[in-house]
């Protein structure tokens, strides 16, 4: 093999090294998921991605649940589902209300919430953060905060792995 071929060989193995090394640096939006401060999950996001939570509702006793939207780093409220109405429920609220499979639907809400979102489970409450096939199932009486963060690429990755 002439001594040309496997300097230049070598010269694209050392390139592709780099640059796969500078994208696993490159700064990726992520969801980050903490409890008491310290880091539950995080799941690298696409803009205009959506998650919720979901809860039992302490008197209700029936399944409760909030989606939120990302978009240029900020969280947003769009809908919220349950099965029956309490005190302080809005009978409609966003852009429409409507009843599907025995849940009442409030969609189009569009509250701005901000980068991060703080919510304390109860002692009963039963509360999951979902996102695509993720469930996280929040520890009763702790306070979880999801925010908005830009993490490596591969810290991310590493993440996931876990």
């Amino acid at each position: 093999m002439p001594f040309f071929y496997t300097m230049k060989k070598k010269s694209t193995l050392l390139v592709l090294n780099i640059l796969l090394t500078l994208g696993l640096l490159i700064p990726v939006s992520c969801l980050e998921v903490t409890a008491e401060g310290h880091r539950e999950s995080m799941f690298p996001f696409i803009e205009g991605e959506t998650f919720s939570i979901r809860w039992e509702h302490s008197v209700e006793k029936e399944d409760w649940e909030e989606m939120f939207k990302v978009e240029k780093g900020t969280i947003g409220l769009t809908g919220t589902r349950f099965k029956t109405f309490g005190a302080g429920v809005p009978n409609d609220a966003g852009e429409d209300t409507y009843l599907k499979n025995g849940w009442v639907h409030m969609t189009g809400i569009n509250q701005a919430v901000g980068k991060d979102m703080t919510v304390r489970s109860g002692p009963s409450t039963d509360h999951r953060f979902l996102l695509k096939k993720y469930e996280i199932d929040f520890r009763p009486q702790t306070a979880y905060r999801i925010s908005v963060v830009r993490e490596p690429l591969l810290n991310a990755i590493i993440e996931k792995l876990r």
